[in-house]
């Protein structure tokens, strides 16, 4: 039997970030795992990410297993445990992912159904946007809350709350779910181990979080087996509630970075919910993200085009090409 871990959340939680974690922890533990993502968009850099650092990667881009790709995930799922038999999917899922399509993939597939099971459902929280998340339209990260064995605070080093307060916020929209509230970059093997089997590597809504102590709650329940009843810019309606424009930019500097982001907070480009892709910023490639109205310039992973994707609902296509237009002229 094939286990799999379904690691969801909303655009821009964090989802390969702890992706790469939970490979790196398989890795280590002699565990032959697969990586398989559903990228909504064009830019296919999540792949990228994890397939530098030798993981076996399936990347599945331009839409969402809700309503165009749920033959292609399951070929894809398919494909990789023919070629390379692993004892493990690691599977990221859209940010708009809805749970219960998933299942659809499995059941009845005379290859998946049967060989393969989800043991854990790991959502994805991001600390600074949950208010955000959940005015999205949709009921994308209700859902995934709704899901959960276990809910990961992600960039709790940036949250400026009390996190035991988050924690109770969330704990009455999953009573069964525990909470991972520590910093990412103080998770050890003994977490992932818990993890891994079904346990609690969360604190309580009740407890309060140290980021200097190596000692956190653990639960003391185990789930088991989870259970639940191309041009240089496009644009595409590839959901029903979310649509995406695609642009391919030239040059950014600190100064373009600031205008856009003043531009994303009043609007200018409709409601954006997630930007990500490959720039040039300052003469050097970088990767662009951008959750909400928050940006942020980060190192890229080798190769690949300048291309940037926006994600939201009623994006204002010229809007989008005008600045980015804007910016090729400048450079």
């Amino acid at each position: 039997m094939i286990r799999m871990t379904l690691v969801s959340g909303f655009l821009g939680a964090g989802k390969t970030t702890f992706a790469n974690l939970l490979m790196d922890y398989y890795i280590r533990t002699g565990e032959k795992t697969a990586y398989v993502v559903n990228e909504f968009g064009e830019a296919g850099v999540d792949s990228a990410l994890l397939g530098q650092k030798g993981f076996q990667t399936v990347d599945i881009v331009g839409g969402c297993i809700c309503c165009t790709l749920q033959g292609k995930i399951g070929a894809a799922l398919r494909e990789i445990i023919a070629e390379f038999t692993p004892i493990r999917i690691v599977f990221e899922p859209s940010g708009i992912f809805i749970f219960e399509k998933f299942q659809d993939v499995l059941k009845g597939d005379p290859v998946l159904d049967g060989n393969c099971e989800v043991d854990c459902v790991i959502t994805i929280v991001d600390s600074n946007h949950v208010t955000d998340a959940m005015l999205v339209p949709g009921n994308f990260f209700s859902n995934q809350i709704a899901h959960a064995d276990v809910l990961a605070l992600s960039k709790l080093e940036s949250y400026k709350g009390d996190v035991a307060e988050l924690a109770g916020r969330l704990k009455p929209l999953n009573e069964r779910a525990d909470i991972l509230a520590k910093p990412w970059g103080g998770l050890r093997d003994k977490d992932f181990a818990t993890l891994d089997f079904g346990g609690s590597i969360g604190v309580s809504a009740d407890d309060h979080d140290d980021d200097d102590d190596d000692d956190h709650h653990h639960g003391g329940h185990s789930h088991g087996h989870h259970r639940h009843d191309e041009d240089s810019h496009g644009h595409a309606h590839i959901h029903p509630d979310v649509d995406t424009v695609t642009i391919e930019p030239r040059s950014y500097d600190e100064k373009s970075v600031r205008e856009l982001e003043a531009m994303l907070k009043d609007g200018a480009f409709g409601e954006v919910y997630r930007i990500k892709g490959r720039v040039i910023y300052r003469g050097e490639p970088r990767m662009l993200q951008g959750v909400f109205d928050t940006l942020r310039i980060e190192s890229p992973p080798p190769g690949g085009p300048c291309r940037l994707v926006f994600i939201g609902k009623g994006l204002k296509e010229k809007n989008i090409a005008k600045f980015w237009g804007n910016l090729r002229n400048a450079g």
